[in-house]
Protein backbone atom coordinates (compact mmCIF):
# COMPACT_ATOMS: atom_id res chain seq x y z
CA UNK A 1 0.00 0.00 0.00
CA UNK A 2 2.80 2.86 0.99
CA UNK A 3 5.03 1.42 -2.83
CA UNK A 4 1.32 2.18 -4.70
CA UNK A 5 1.07 5.72 -2.93
CA UNK A 6 4.42 6.67 -3.19
CA UNK A 7 4.47 5.45 -7.25
CA UNK A 8 1.12 7.32 -7.65
CA UNK A 9 2.05 10.45 -5.86
CA UNK A 10 5.73 10.41 -7.32
CA UNK A 11 3.78 10.40 -10.91
CA UNK A 12 1.35 13.34 -10.20
CA UNK A 13 4.15 15.65 -8.58
CA UNK A 14 7.04 14.74 -11.21
CA UNK A 15 5.38 13.36 -14.68
CA UNK A 16 8.00 11.31 -16.46
CA UNK A 17 10.09 10.76 -13.43
CA UNK A 18 11.08 6.95 -13.07
CA UNK A 19 12.79 6.43 -9.53
CA UNK A 20 13.25 3.15 -7.90
CA UNK A 21 10.79 2.71 -4.89
CA UNK A 22 11.93 0.16 -2.59
CA UNK A 23 11.30 -0.80 0.95
CA UNK A 24 14.11 1.37 2.41
CA UNK A 25 13.47 4.61 0.14
CA UNK A 26 9.65 3.96 1.62
CA UNK A 27 11.21 4.26 5.07
CA UNK A 28 13.35 7.39 4.15
CA UNK A 29 10.55 9.27 3.03
CA UNK A 30 8.41 8.41 6.09
CA UNK A 31 7.33 10.77 8.71
CA UNK A 32 8.70 10.34 12.02
CA UNK A 33 6.41 10.52 14.60
CA UNK A 34 7.06 11.84 18.18
CA UNK A 35 4.49 9.58 19.62
CA UNK A 36 3.66 9.64 24.06
CA UNK A 37 2.81 6.16 25.31
CA UNK A 38 0.37 5.95 27.99
CA UNK A 39 0.57 2.31 29.50
CA UNK A 40 1.10 0.33 32.98
CA UNK A 41 1.99 -2.85 32.01
CA UNK A 42 5.83 -3.42 31.21
CA UNK A 43 5.27 -6.24 28.53
CA UNK A 44 2.91 -4.15 26.76
CA UNK A 45 4.91 -1.21 27.02
CA UNK A 46 7.72 -2.58 25.32
CA UNK A 47 5.84 -4.46 22.53
CA UNK A 48 4.80 -1.26 21.23
CA UNK A 49 7.61 0.77 21.90
CA UNK A 50 9.71 -2.05 19.83
CA UNK A 51 7.32 -1.92 16.94
CA UNK A 52 7.37 2.22 16.60
CA UNK A 53 11.08 2.70 17.19
CA UNK A 54 11.61 -0.03 14.49
CA UNK A 55 9.20 2.20 12.24
CA UNK A 56 11.14 5.03 13.11
CA UNK A 57 9.12 7.17 15.29
CA UNK A 58 10.42 8.79 18.46
CA UNK A 59 8.61 7.13 22.00
CA UNK A 60 8.10 8.42 25.36
CA UNK A 61 6.78 6.32 27.86
CA UNK A 62 4.33 6.82 30.90
CA UNK A 63 3.25 4.85 33.75
CA UNK A 64 -0.83 6.15 34.49
CA UNK A 65 -2.82 8.85 33.20
CA UNK A 66 -1.77 11.72 35.65
CA UNK A 67 1.69 11.30 34.02
CA UNK A 68 0.16 11.80 30.54
CA UNK A 69 -1.22 14.67 30.88
CA UNK A 70 2.05 16.13 32.51
CA UNK A 71 3.97 15.12 29.70
CA UNK A 72 1.57 16.62 27.13
CA UNK A 73 1.54 20.23 29.03
CA UNK A 74 5.34 20.14 28.66
CA UNK A 75 6.40 18.47 25.74
CA UNK A 76 5.27 18.97 21.83
CA UNK A 77 3.56 15.36 20.67
CA UNK A 78 2.06 14.09 17.33
CA UNK A 79 0.11 11.74 19.16
CA UNK A 80 -0.53 10.44 22.15
CA UNK A 81 -1.87 6.17 22.48
CA UNK A 82 -3.68 6.59 25.43
CA UNK A 83 -4.55 3.09 27.48
CA UNK A 84 -7.99 3.08 29.05
CA UNK A 85 -7.12 1.05 32.43
CA UNK A 86 -4.54 2.62 34.42
CA UNK A 87 -3.37 3.22 38.02
CA UNK A 88 -3.98 6.78 39.45
CA UNK A 89 -5.80 8.39 36.57
CA UNK A 90 -7.63 6.13 34.01
CA UNK A 91 -7.81 6.96 30.28
CA UNK A 92 -10.66 8.61 29.88
CA UNK A 93 -10.07 11.28 32.66
CA UNK A 94 -6.41 12.21 30.88
CA UNK A 95 -8.23 12.30 28.03
CA UNK A 96 -10.55 15.05 29.51
CA UNK A 97 -7.82 16.80 31.24
CA UNK A 98 -5.56 16.74 28.10
CA UNK A 99 -8.54 18.12 26.05
CA UNK A 100 -8.33 20.96 28.57
CA UNK A 101 -4.83 22.29 27.57
CA UNK A 102 -4.71 24.46 24.62
CA UNK A 103 -1.68 21.65 23.14
CA UNK A 104 -4.23 19.31 23.81
CA UNK A 105 -7.29 20.35 21.95
CA UNK A 106 -6.55 19.01 18.46
CA UNK A 107 -4.03 16.07 19.77
CA UNK A 108 -4.80 13.13 18.15
CA UNK A 109 -5.28 10.46 21.02
CA UNK A 110 -5.81 6.86 20.15
CA UNK A 111 -7.30 4.12 23.03
CA UNK A 112 -6.11 1.26 23.55
CA UNK A 113 -8.61 -1.35 25.35
CA UNK A 114 -8.65 -5.10 26.40
CA UNK A 115 -12.37 -4.84 25.15
CA UNK A 116 -12.18 -5.82 21.45
CA UNK A 117 -16.60 -5.56 21.71
CA UNK A 118 -18.36 -3.60 18.77
CA UNK A 119 -19.54 -0.15 20.14
CA UNK A 120 -16.27 0.23 22.24
CA UNK A 121 -14.99 2.13 19.51
CA UNK A 122 -18.10 4.64 19.79
CA UNK A 123 -17.85 4.69 23.34
CA UNK A 124 -14.60 5.80 23.22
CA UNK A 125 -14.86 8.88 20.42
CA UNK A 126 -17.48 10.26 22.42
CA UNK A 127 -14.99 10.72 25.77
CA UNK A 128 -12.52 12.58 23.21
CA UNK A 129 -10.73 10.30 21.48
CA UNK A 130 -9.58 10.28 18.18
CA UNK A 131 -9.14 6.56 17.59
CA UNK A 132 -9.49 3.26 18.83
CA UNK A 133 -7.36 0.14 18.75
CA UNK A 134 -7.77 -3.46 20.47
CA UNK A 135 -5.12 -5.19 22.31
CA UNK A 136 -3.64 -7.51 21.49
CA UNK A 137 -2.76 -5.26 18.59
CA UNK A 138 -0.99 -6.48 14.89
CA UNK A 139 1.54 -4.25 14.02
CA UNK A 140 0.12 -3.17 10.52
CA UNK A 141 -3.12 -2.04 12.74
CA UNK A 142 -0.88 0.11 14.94
CA UNK A 143 0.57 1.16 11.64
CA UNK A 144 -2.20 2.04 10.16
CA UNK A 145 -4.16 3.82 12.99
CA UNK A 146 -0.55 5.82 13.67
CA UNK A 147 0.35 6.82 10.96
CA UNK A 148 -3.43 8.00 9.81
CA UNK A 149 -4.37 5.41 7.82
CA UNK A 150 -7.79 4.65 9.51
CA UNK A 151 -8.66 2.83 12.43
CA UNK A 152 -8.79 -1.02 13.24
CA UNK A 153 -9.76 -2.72 10.62
CA UNK A 154 -11.87 -5.77 12.35
CA UNK A 155 -13.49 -2.32 14.43
CA UNK A 156 -14.39 -0.86 11.64
CA UNK A 157 -15.94 -3.98 9.30
CA UNK A 158 -17.70 -4.65 12.75
CA UNK A 159 -21.47 -4.02 12.61
CA UNK A 160 -23.15 -2.16 15.34
CA UNK A 161 -23.51 -4.39 18.46
CA UNK A 162 -27.20 -5.03 20.29
CA UNK A 163 -27.33 -3.90 23.93
CA UNK A 164 -27.90 -7.43 24.67
CA UNK A 165 -27.52 -10.39 22.53
CA UNK A 166 -30.25 -12.20 22.98
CA UNK A 167 -29.95 -14.49 19.96
CA UNK A 168 -26.52 -15.23 21.04
CA UNK A 169 -28.03 -16.15 25.00
CA UNK A 170 -31.33 -18.02 23.58
CA UNK A 171 -28.60 -20.53 21.43
CA UNK A 172 -26.68 -21.01 24.37
CA UNK A 173 -29.52 -21.95 26.57
CA UNK A 174 -31.02 -24.16 24.03
CA UNK A 175 -27.68 -26.18 23.61
CA UNK A 176 -28.19 -26.77 27.53
CA UNK A 177 -31.96 -27.98 26.32
CA UNK A 178 -33.28 -25.30 28.46
CA UNK A 179 -34.52 -23.00 25.90
CA UNK A 180 -37.57 -22.51 27.52
CA UNK A 181 -36.26 -21.25 30.23
CA UNK A 182 -35.13 -17.54 28.61
CA UNK A 183 -37.96 -15.55 28.99
CA UNK A 184 -38.09 -15.90 32.74
CA UNK A 185 -34.27 -15.53 33.04
CA UNK A 186 -34.70 -12.34 31.16
CA UNK A 187 -37.71 -10.95 33.49
CA UNK A 188 -35.93 -11.84 36.49
CA UNK A 189 -32.82 -9.78 35.42
CA UNK A 190 -35.62 -6.96 34.49
CA UNK A 191 -37.01 -6.74 37.61
CA UNK A 192 -33.76 -7.21 40.05
CA UNK A 193 -31.74 -3.82 37.71
CA UNK A 194 -33.81 -1.47 40.39
CA UNK A 195 -32.07 -3.20 43.25
CA UNK A 196 -28.68 -3.57 41.29
CA UNK A 197 -28.17 -0.01 40.40
CA UNK A 198 -29.26 0.88 43.83
CA UNK A 199 -26.87 -1.45 45.57
CA UNK A 200 -24.47 -0.49 43.32
CA UNK A 201 -24.88 3.28 43.95
CA UNK A 202 -25.50 3.16 47.98
CA UNK A 203 -21.73 1.14 47.33
CA UNK A 204 -20.61 4.13 45.47
CA UNK A 205 -21.33 6.28 48.03
CA UNK A 206 -19.17 5.39 50.83
CA UNK A 207 -15.77 5.08 51.12
CA UNK A 208 -15.25 1.33 51.64
CA UNK A 209 -13.84 -0.08 48.13
CA UNK A 210 -15.46 -3.51 49.17
CA UNK A 211 -18.97 -3.38 48.79
CA UNK A 212 -18.30 -1.31 45.24
CA UNK A 213 -16.39 -4.54 44.22
CA UNK A 214 -18.74 -7.08 45.10
CA UNK A 215 -21.69 -4.82 44.11
CA UNK A 216 -20.05 -4.46 40.64
CA UNK A 217 -18.64 -8.20 40.50
CA UNK A 218 -22.43 -9.41 41.27
CA UNK A 219 -23.93 -7.02 38.17
CA UNK A 220 -21.23 -8.04 35.85
CA UNK A 221 -21.79 -11.24 36.26
CA UNK A 222 -25.57 -11.02 35.56
CA UNK A 223 -25.22 -8.81 32.72
CA UNK A 224 -22.20 -11.18 30.67
CA UNK A 225 -24.86 -14.02 31.29
CA UNK A 226 -27.71 -12.73 29.41
CA UNK A 227 -24.98 -10.93 27.21
CA UNK A 228 -25.55 -7.67 27.75
CA UNK A 229 -21.34 -7.36 26.56
CA UNK A 230 -20.80 -2.95 27.11
CA UNK A 231 -22.85 -3.24 30.55
CA UNK A 232 -20.82 -6.47 31.73
CA UNK A 233 -17.57 -4.42 30.02
CA UNK A 234 -18.25 -1.37 32.21
CA UNK A 235 -18.68 -3.20 35.63
CA UNK A 236 -15.43 -4.70 34.59
CA UNK A 237 -14.06 -1.80 35.08
CA UNK A 238 -15.45 -1.04 38.19
CA UNK A 239 -14.76 -3.89 39.97
CA UNK A 240 -10.87 -3.77 39.35
CA UNK A 241 -11.07 -0.09 39.70
CA UNK A 242 -12.21 -1.19 43.12
CA UNK A 243 -9.98 -4.04 43.65
CA UNK A 244 -7.16 -1.85 43.10
CA UNK A 245 -8.34 0.64 45.91
CA UNK A 246 -9.24 3.23 43.37
CA UNK A 247 -12.57 4.16 44.66
CA UNK A 248 -12.82 7.51 43.74
CA UNK A 249 -12.48 6.05 40.17
CA UNK A 250 -14.70 3.12 40.45
CA UNK A 251 -17.33 5.88 41.47
CA UNK A 252 -17.00 7.58 38.77
CA UNK A 253 -18.12 5.16 36.57
CA UNK A 254 -21.51 4.61 38.10
CA UNK A 255 -23.03 7.25 35.95
CA UNK A 256 -21.86 5.35 33.08
CA UNK A 257 -23.30 2.24 33.66
CA UNK A 258 -26.53 3.97 34.74
CA UNK A 259 -27.07 5.05 31.64
CA UNK A 260 -26.08 1.59 30.08
CA UNK A 261 -28.39 0.04 32.21
CA UNK A 262 -31.08 1.67 30.95
CA UNK A 263 -30.32 1.04 27.49
CA UNK A 264 -30.19 -2.49 28.34
CA UNK A 265 -33.87 -2.78 29.62
CA UNK A 266 -34.81 -0.38 27.08
CA UNK A 267 -33.99 -3.05 24.65
CA UNK A 268 -34.59 -6.33 26.14
CA UNK A 269 -38.20 -4.57 26.81
CA UNK A 270 -38.36 -3.88 22.95
CA UNK A 271 -37.12 -7.13 21.83
CA UNK A 272 -39.61 -9.48 24.49
CA UNK A 273 -42.54 -7.70 23.51
CA UNK A 274 -41.78 -7.66 19.93
CA UNK A 275 -40.70 -11.56 20.05
CA UNK A 276 -37.21 -10.27 18.39
CA UNK A 277 -34.24 -11.46 19.45
CA UNK A 278 -31.59 -9.24 17.16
Amino acid sequence: MEAVGTVLAGTASTPGAADLVTRHSIAESRHALRILLAEDNPVNQQVATAMLLKRGHQVDVVGNGREAVDAVGQESYDLVLMDIQMPEMDGFEATEQIRALPQGRTLPIIALTAHALSGERERCLARGMTGYLAKPFKAHDLFAVVEGRGTQPADAAAAPAPAVDLAAFRRTMAEAGAAEAVDGILETFVATLPQRLEALAAAARGTDAEPLQRAAHAFKSAAGTIGASHLAALLEETERAALGGDVAGARDKVEHIQGEAQVVLDYIRTATKGGADA
